[in-house]
């Protein structure tokens, strides 16, 4: 993959549980990381690799040996613990997922101790800043000729999230404050990128997230406890069903060329009670 010019990476992770138990004996559960990477504006995301129980400092030294990572310009993520120390190298760019940054909102202001009908308030005045409810499609639809419309756009950005700030008292809503100020940082890139290319960059992370929602689906249909060395194994299967298609097709007429009498038969087994 060095010789691929990949200017996009994508990263997520979910949790999983290990058959092995942890101190308390209760199962393990560890992380489940993966990495997508695109080489443009409207070119798919390729899956680039798939971590168990790995730090983000380790998979950022692993995706160097992979990717020519000099090259990429802009980290998409979810904002995660870790993420942007290790993966953002300098010159990179990093694009927040506007999604996850009004999910994971409620649960700050929740740890600042404001109950659900206390947040309303936040969480409207989050939801009323334009990057924040902006769609893919509707960005596409504006072309250099609206640099007017976007400017404004990227300055009512700017001023919603400094109220924002301003309705967030350090003393009173100290985590809540901090997360708003992180988020801001990152979370409008999109408008930094147009300005200077003149082409829209996703906004959120829905490409990992529906690649891996499949991927996610089949582990737990399966078992909800693995070994690591068969959640690898099984990961390999459910990767090329989901990601190569085209190529699982081919391995399965190759398998069944093998032996023209070969039948599948599905079968679906229910019990009632009589």
């Amino acid at each position: 993959m060095k010789q691929i010019p990949y200017r996009y990476l994508m990263v997520d992770g979910t949790k999983v549980r290990l058959q092995e138990t942890d101190t308390k004996g209760h199962g393990k559960k560890v992380e489940m990381r993966w990495a997508l990477a695109s080489v443009g504006e409207k070119h798919k995301f390729d899956l680039v690799g798939i971590w168990i129980d790995q730090t983000w400092e380790q998979i950022r030294w692993d995706l160097g040996r992979r990717l020519n990572y000099s090259k990429l310009e802009v980290l998409f993520s979810d904002g995660g613990a870790g993420i942007e120390e290790h993966l953002l190298d300098p010159g990179m760019l990093h694009q927040r997922c506007t999604w996850h940054g009004k999910r994971d909102f409620a649960y700050i202001l929740y740890a600042d101790r404001l109950k659900t009908k206390q947040q309303e308030y936040f969480k409207l005045k989050l939801n009323s800043i334009p990057a924040m409810n902006l769609t893919q499609a509707g960005l596409e639809q504006l072309s250099p000729e609206d640099f007017p419309k976007v400017q404004t756009l990227a300055e009512k950005t700017k001023q919603g999230f400094t109220e924002l700030m301003e309705a967030l008292p350090k003393h009173t809503y100290p985590k809540a404050r901090a997360y708003i100020r992180n988020l801001a940082t990152d979370v409008a890139t999109f408008f930094d990128f147009w300005f200077a290319n003149k082409v829209w960059i996703p906004l959120n992370t829905n490409a990992i997230e529906s690649a891996f929602s499949q991927v996610k689906n089949r582990i737990w249909a399966v078992g909800r406890r693995w070994s690591e060395p068969g959640l690898l194994n099984w990961l390999k299967v459910v990767v090329q069903k989901v990601f190569y298609p085209d190529s699982w097709n081919k391995l399965w007429e190759e398998y069944l060329s093998l032996d023209p009498q070969l039948k599948i038969n599905l079968l679906e087994v229910r019990y009632r009670w009589a």
